[in-house]
């Protein structure tokens, strides 16, 4: 066995858990996987918010596409929405 892992343990009530389970489930992943994904989610963006990294990594994507709309100005921004 590696000596650079650690077993975790901890108690958590069992309704928790299963809901938890149940949604992590429904996304192909298990309780394990998706308890460390997150944890280097925590780590990789210094945030635990789920919508943070969302919006973190739809911008990352964004930022590698070339044909990408830009604007000068947020006032030319806004003027794009209202014109639509």
């Amino acid at each position: 066995m590696s000596t650079n892992k650690i077993t975790c343990s901890f108690t958590v009530d069992r309704d928790i858990y299963n809901a938890y389970k149940s949604i992590v489930v429904k996304g192909g992943e298990n309780v394990r996987g998706n308890l460390i994904r997150y944890m280097l989610n925590v780590i990789n963006y210094e945030t635990p918010n789920a919508d943070t990294i969302s919006a973190i990594k739809e911008v990352e994507e964004l930022k590698k596409n070339p044909n990408k709309k830009t604007y000068a100005s947020f006032r030319e921004l806004l003027e794009d929405i209202t014109n639509k």
